[in-house]
């Protein structure tokens, strides 16, 4: 079972002063409301950069479920891997880009979400980062449309690792702190997966709440309306 991912008592002692603490935020479908119109961007880019069709656009499907740990599992053979890789990129965010009008609920943030950033770090102390399986520039770009600038923060994304795990830490790393001082905030089963490796407390935020309390996750959330709620819950 994963419950213990944040439960009332947790395997570690996290008896830091709030300053200490560190809120580590996933973008997509937590911070912003990331919906079907990401998946058929990157499987087009895909096929126009590897000239091959993606199986499937359910990442649960893939060891490392990240912007470049997909495409670095399927296609890392390649032996212009590295040509390519820059190319699907920069193909998929202009995808993203040009789909963003057209679907701007799928570039926007959660509600509250900012807001809850902002109390989170001016009325209660704690440090903000990103850790994200995108890209930097998709990132970036997601960010800026829900009016957030991604250089404010210590982040890291799957351009300077494929793996979440791995993600998290370099962002623990970047805002000058350790794992034991870090809440993360996800929306997704290989976010589970990923706090349970590095044993560090999650809060479930987005679409997929029903799946994240089958997996164990005691606290969950669809988005940030109810601020005071997930305030309750970090006091913990």
């Amino acid at each position: 079972t994963l419950k213990w991912c944040f439960c009332k008592k947790t395997p570690r002692s996290f008896n830091c002063t709030l300053n200490q603490m560190l809120a580590i935020f996933d973008i997509d479908g937590t911070i912003c409301d990331t919906q079907d119109i990401e998946g058929i961007c990157y499987a087009q880019a895909y096929s126009g950069v590897f000239n091959q069709s993606l199986e499937t656009v359910d990442w649960s499907k893939f060891e490392d479920p990240t912007s470049a740990g997909i495409i670095r599992s399927l296609c890392g053979n390649m032996s212009d891997f590295g040509i390519r890789e820059t190319r699907f990129k920069e193909r998929f965010v202009q995808l993203l880009k040009e789909k963003q009008p057209h679907h701007p609920g799928d570039f926007s943030p959660l509600p509250g979400a900012v807001d809850f950033m902002k109390q989170l770090s001016d009325d209660y102390g704690y440090r903000i980062a990103f850790a994200t399986g995108g890209f930097d520039t998709e990132a970036e770009f997601k960010l800026a449309c829900c009016g957030i600038e991604l250089s404010a923060y210590a982040h890291a994304t799957s351009s300077d690792t494929p793996k979440r795990t791995d993600i998290i830490r370099l962002a623990t790393q970047r805002a000058q702190s350790e794992l034991t001082e870090v809440v993360y905030f996800g929306d997704a089963p290989w976010d589970v997966v990923a706090c349970q490796s590095l044993g560090i407390p999650m809060i479930g935020i987005g679409r997929r709440i029903n799946q994240l309390e089958q997996l164990g996750i005691e606290h969950v959330f669809r988005n940030y309306s109810k601020p005071n709620d997930i305030i309750g819950v970090l006091d913990l």
